[in-house]
């Protein structure tokens, strides 16, 4: 499913989310989010701490910790807005045109 939000006041406070709801879950598992500028981020593994554009990625790695499953993420300039995360991520997730029809 994809999971849309866009903040009414700040443009730059979005996500665009894909996830899917496991076999026998009732809970929605995040695999990927892409972010806008709404607050500083930090890996705590990697001990990196950024503010951008940014895109979560579900990870074994953190999932292990004992945190959300995606946790991790990376800086990023290839969108500047909400439709352009979603553009990125249907073209990063494998969505053409026939998908979205």
């Amino acid at each position: 499913m994809l999971i849309l939000r866009l903040n009414s006041v700040n443009q730059l406070d979005f996500s665009v989310i894909l996830a899917v709801i496991p076999p026998g879950s009732n809970r929605n598992f995040r695999l990927c989010r892409y972010n806008g500028k709404h607050g500083e981020h930090t890996n705590k593994l990697e001990q990196e701490i950024f503010y951008n554009f940014h895109i979560h990625t579900a990870t074994e790695r953190y999932q292990l910790l004992g945190v959300d499953e995606d946790t991790y993420a990376k800086a990023t300039n290839r969108y500047a807005d909400y439709h352009g995360a979603l553009e990125c991520l249907l073209e990063d997730c494998g969505f053409g045109e026939e998908e979205l029809r």
